[in-house]
C-alpha cells in the first residue's frame, strides 16, 4: 500500500511539473521589446523615442502609465513597438483605446502614401494583458505574433 501511495505521489509531482511548462511568460516590457527586436524581422531601423514624445504620439495622458517603451521606424514604414505599463485597469483601457485609434489613423494615412505599410498596419498586434498595453507593427506579423503569444 505504501508503495502505491509513493508511486501516486511521484506521478502527481511529475504531472505538476509538466503543467508549469509552456505557460505564458510574465510580461516584462524591456525583455519583451528586446525579444521582438532580435526575433522578429523589421525592414526599418527602429529607434527608441524619448519619454516626452510618447504621450504626444499616442495622444495619451502620461499620468495613465508608469512606464512606456516606444520604438518607431522612419516615416518610410509604419513599423513600431510600444509597451505601456498602466497605473491601473481603467488607465490600461484608455491606453488600449488610444493605441487602436493610432493604428486606425496610421492605416488611413498610409493608404495613399504607402499601400504596403497600410497592409502591415492591418496586421498590427494591439493587445492588453493585465495592466500592460502592447502595440507591434511589423512586416513579419507571424514572427511578432509568436513572440507576443509567449507573453500575452
Amino acid at each position: 500500500m505504501k508503495r502505491k501511495i509513493a508511486w501516486l505521489l511521484a506521478l502527481v509531482c511529475l504531472l505538476t511539473a509538466f503543467t508549469g511548462c509552456g505557460g505564458k511568460k510574465e510580461l516584462e516590457p524591456r525583455a519583451f521589446v528586446d525579444e521582438l527586436l532580435s526575433g522578429a524581422k523589421f525592414t526599418d531601423s527602429l529607434n527608441q523615442l524619448d519619454d516626452p514624445v510618447v504621450p504626444l504620439l499616442y495622444g495619451v495622458d502620461a499620468a495613465d502609465y508608469t512606464s512606456a517603451i516606444v520604438y518607431c521606424g522612419t516615416a518610410a514604414t509604419a513599423e513600431e513597438i510600444a509597451v505601456f505599463t498602466a497605473k491601473d485597469d481603467a488607465a490600461a483601457d484608455r491606453l488600449l483605446t488610444a493605441a487602436r485609434a493610432r493604428v486606425d489613423d496610421q492605416i488611413e494615412s498610409y493608404k495613399s502614401y504607402g499601400p504596403a505599410a497600410a497592409m502591415t498596419l492591418e496586421n498590427a498586434i494591439v493587445k492588453k494583458s493585465g495592466n500592460h498595453v502592447v502595440v507591434v507593427i511589423c512586416t513579419d506579423a507571424q514572427g511578432a505574433a509568436k513572440i507576443a503569444d509567449k507573453y500575452m
